[in-house]
């Protein structure tokens, strides 16, 4: 039974900061390929969760990250060759030189992510020593995909008079569901598999809580504090579901959803 349809597909080169959305992407175990390859640590941070993000500095979520070599990091080459095997033969990803990013800051200026004038900049603007960190597991809160409905968004905002933007969920893919009765219908997946597309396979393993990051208007970083008090007190803090890649495969928008 088809559930729904892929309406956007978004990766976010680095954690916290603007994403980009993408006509197609391949899913593996860790993520979206590229997905939160880089981060950013304070020094002076909690050790449990060091991240600098919009939680600490609204603008961070203004800077914008591009990979250089963006197309080249759509899928991993020679994927076809691979999913000819058996499920569960990783294809190789590219080198790590593949994976460089240019961060454009709110002011307009560009700097590579692993320069010292981008710290600089960074370090000026949110007044605490910061550190760049990557790895090409990407760097999740929880689980490696998440997934938001375009109704949950409509609905939020009806609830909260406000104009509730998709992006403020920083989801992997957005999606429109078949259900028209019921606009949190990703809730009613939790502990279920679901097929996306021919071949990727995921289980939705949880319901996301959420922070102060949904708050932040991803156009202006302006705080809109009754967002997240509205989601706490009438749906237990969650919004959207995260899901852990059971049969890695590519995605495409428009690509079919069905229970598995």
């Amino acid at each position: 039974m088809k559930l729904g349809t892929v309406e956007s597909i978004w990766r976010y080169p680095v954690k916290g900061m603007r994403g980009e959305e993408l006509p197609h992407a391949y899913a593996g175990f860790a993520g979206l390929m590229g997905d939160r390859v880089f981060g950013v640590i304070a020094e002076d941070g909690d050790p449990a969760f060091p991240w600098h993000t919009g939680r600490d500095q609204e603008e961070f979520v203004l800077y914008k990250a591009q990979y250089r070599d963006g197309d080249d990091l759509l899928l991993p080459k020679d994927l076809d060759a691979f999913e000819g095997l058996a499920p569960g033969i990783y294809p190789v990803y590219p080198d790590a030189d593949a994976f460089k990013v240019d961060v454009t800051t709110p002011e307009g200026a560009t700097h590579d992510i692993e320069s010292q004038a981008f710290l600089d900049d960074m370090e000026k603007a949110a007044g605490r020593k910061l550190r760049v960190h990557a790895t090409q597991k990407g760097q999740h809160d929880c689980r490696p995909l998440s997934i938001f409905s375009t109704s949950a968004a409509k609905q939020l905002g009806e609830e909260t008079g406000m104009e509730v933007d998709k992006r403020r969920f920083r989801a992997n893919f957005y999606v429109e569901w078949e259900n028209q009765e019921d606009p949190y219908f990703e809730f009613s997946l939790v502990g279920k598999t679901i097929k996306i597309g021919d071949k990727l396979e995921v289980a939705v393993i949880e319901r996301d809580p959420r922070c102060k990051m949904i708050t932040l208007d991803p156009d202006t970083s302006e705080e809109s504090p009754k967002l997240l008090q509205h989601v706490s007190r009438n749906h237990g803090g969650d919004a959207g579901v995260f899901a852990a890649v059971l049969q890695e495969g590519r995605v495409k928008k428009g690509d079919p959803i069905y229970l598995s």
